[in-house]
């Protein structure tokens, strides 16, 4: 048994049905952590609301032509969870790089957004990353903690360099945090400068940075969208983007030296389902997107 395996229970597949692993390029799993949550917690639910949900939407893709029906995925289960951050982190890392030494692209449903920084740790060399997040999450500390839900990036920055960092519909933060990204060039897009200069040219920029490394990650915090979209997280922040606009730029953060992506903070507890239908649909363009452009790298 790999390390991989120790570490994953299964669960009722996403999308209805796992395919084999030696057959899928794509492997989803869940983290089922939300034990930093400051405000809201629920998070931790959010990979079975995720699968539910997934199992009874339609499969075809209209923005991409592609039927998903015909692409495999293979739902490798939900990683054990531990009391401790870091333990489960570490989980997570032995996780994500099995899966990419096995030439598979993973995709991570959470969970609080903490559970993306051993997904970055485990890419060497020259990395880019792309984070959809109200948020910045770029405190140095909160609350007293170093590594939590509202410091990650923080922590991610200092492991890849803040100029490999670009943070997509942030609109909450602090002004150190501000003062930060400004001072270390992490690159940042509100949505007041989404409005202005619109979906193309945004997409354009996003696809353009993520390519101008050897390797990508995206990650996507549902709480990018404005609540009327996603009620149901943790921290909701008023004057987001749309699913619609969140959708296009996903799909332009598809680019081919992507090699995994996450989507986090789902809290199904806090509305009658539409946060974790907007989390599937996204999952299930980003596959496509992947998909429509050849295999990945």
């Amino acid at each position: 048994m790999s390390r991989a395996e120790l570490y994953l229970s299964p669960r009722a597949p996403f999308m209805g049905v796992s395919a084999a692993f030696d057959q899928a390029k794509f492997v989803f799993f869940g983290v089922p952590y939300d034990k930093t949550s400051t405000f809201r917690s629920g998070s931790r639910l959010g990979p079975s609301a995720l699968r539910d949900i997934s199992a009874n939407l339609e499969l075809y893709s209209i923005r991409t032509g592609v039927d998903l029906e015909r692409v495999p995925v293979h739902d490798m289960g939900d990683v054990d969870i531990v009391e401790k951050l870091d333990d489960t982190l570490d989980r997570v890392r032995a996780v994500v790089t099995e899966l990419r030494s096995r030439g598979k692209m993973p995709i991570m449903a959470g969970g609080e957004h903490s559970i993306t920084k051993p997904a970055v740790e485990s890419i060497s060399g020259n990395v880019g990353v792309v984070n959809f997040d109200a948020h910045l999450d770029m405190r140095d500390e909160f609350l007293g903690e170093k590594l939590s839900h509202a410091t990650f990036m923080r922590r991610v920055s200092e492991q890849i360099g803040p100029d490999h960092i670009m943070e997509v519909g942030v609109r909450a933060f602090s002004k150190p945090e501000l003062d930060f990204c400004r001072k270390s060039k992490v690159e940042t897009i509100t949505p007041l400068e989404l409005r202005k200069d619109g979906l193309v040219k945004v997409g354009k920029r996003i696809s353009t940075f993520l390519s101008s490394f050897e390797q990508s990650y995206v990650t996507i915090d549902i709480d990018v969208l404005d609540p009327a979209y996603a009620p149901g997280v943790g921290n909701p922040e008023p004057d987001g983007i749309s699913t619609d606009e969140l959708l296009t730029l996903v799909s332009c953060s598809m680019v081919g030296n992507l090699v995994g992506f996450d989507l986090v903070e789902v809290s199904p507890a806090l509305d009658a389902g539409q946060t974790a239908a907007a989390g599937a649909k996204i999952i299930f363009e980003a596959i496509a997107a992947i998909h429509s452009r050849g295999k990945p790298e």
